[in-house]
């Protein structure tokens, strides 16, 4: 079967979700991609031995992605790379602004069954509203959808989509961050938050858990690792145990990260799922995350990591009091992720269902 994969996203987790299932996928399918070519995380498919990359200008800034997309160049350069490797499947794998036109694109030109990957069912807050409108769009044109929980596909389903054409995959392992692996790194007593800082993440409610709890052990220190507005949370991450990194992180700063912390913390106070757990579990680590979205369906409570209520302080102090404590079950709760991660995440078992998927579709 030949499938041709799109992502136009030009950095971060869903790039990096692309890249992981394309790989996987071009192993029992023929694999073509297409990318931004100003995508950061570009360099890492071009090691894709096994896929067919390619790449298209999707402009720079705001002013030239809309002249990009309005460009019949980029409609014909679109087209002659779908012609002349022939899919039999067409799957765009991440949310993008472009995603209503290249739908049409596909629907009506191509003439290609399409799929769809939903990262997030549920908007998050402060998601722009022009980003929910096209998102909207873009939603009724697929033949198929993949969700990453099963929340996901029972929400879908209550808003008519066809269950029997939704797929429910886990979020794959993003072990490829071990590589970056440095021997002279030592775990330490550290709470990690990692990823974008947005306000559905409930960094308020970590700082204001952990701060008692700092200023009780001078021997632990909260690390916030991710870019975005931090200015709600400055008086709080004044600490001289809480240190901030503000910034979009490396691939090789992610696993220094991931292996100097010994708790990896997530109190979301929404969310769909969460790349950053299955990258927890690659690294070995304990999470804390709240019991919303699809979230309970990526953490075992008390077996891979603790669950708790959201935008919930006082739980969530309990829960790192809890983990702070107790190095063994630190080691427990690490290892059992780590190989929960190994035989139920793992992108070889994803791409097979997706092979599976596909073929519903196929004529």
């Amino acid at each position: 079967m030949k499938v041709l994969m799109i992502c136009l996203t030009r950095r971060g987790g869903l790039l990096h979700f692309n890249d992981c299932l394309a790989e996987s996928l071009s192993r029992i399918c023929d694999v073509r991609l297409i990318c931004a070519e100003n995508a950061e995380h570009a360099e890492q498919a071009q090691d894709l031995t096994t896929v067919d990359l390619q790449t298209i200008d999707t402009g720079k800034g705001a002013k030239g992605t809309v002249l990009k997309l309005f460009s019949p160049q980029t409609w014909r350069e679109i087209r002659r790379l779908s012609d002349e490797f022939g899919p039999d499947v067409i799957h765009v794998t991440s949310a993008q602004e472009w995603n209503p036109a290249l739908g049409w694109f596909v629907r009506h030109v191509l003439k290609k069954p399409l799929i769809y990957t939903i990262h997030d069912v549920i908007h998050h807050e402060g998601t722009p509203f022009y980003f929910k409108v096209t998102e909207s769009l873009f939603r009724g044109m697929p033949d198929g959808l993949v969700v990453l929980t099963e929340q996901g596909k029972r929400i879908l389903t209550e808003k008519g989509k066809d269950p029997g054409k939704i797929l429910v995959v886990p979020h794959g392992v993003y072990d490829f961050f071990t590589q970056y692996a440095a021997d002279d790194i030592r775990e330490q007593k550290e709470i990690l938050f990692f990823g974008r800082i947005e306000p559905y993440k409930g960094v308020g409610v970590l700082l204001e858990a952990a701060r008692p709890l700092l200023d009780a052990d001078p021997e632990w220190t909260l690390q916030i690792a991710g870019g975005g507005d931090v200015t709600p949370y400055q008086a709080l991450l004044d600490h001289p145990q809480i240190c901030l990194t503000n910034r979009f992180l490396t691939d090789a700063e992610v696993a220094e990260f991931m292996q100097r912390a010994a708790i990896v913390a997530l109190p979301y106070i929404s969310a769909s799922q969460s790349g950053v757990i299955p990258t927890a579990y690659a690294f070995g680590k304990p999470v804390i995350a709240t019991r919303v979205g699809g979230i309970p369906d990526m953490v075992r409570d008390g077996e891979t990591g603790l669950l708790i209520p959201p935008n919930d302080p006082a739980a969530l102090r309990s829960a790192l009091e809890r983990l702070m404590g107790d190095a063994a079950l630190r080691s427990r709760l690490g290892t059992a992720g780590k190989e929960f991660a190994a035989k139920e995440l793992s992108w070889a078992s994803i791409a097979e269902k997706h092979a599976e998927f596909y073929k519903k579709f196929v004529g």
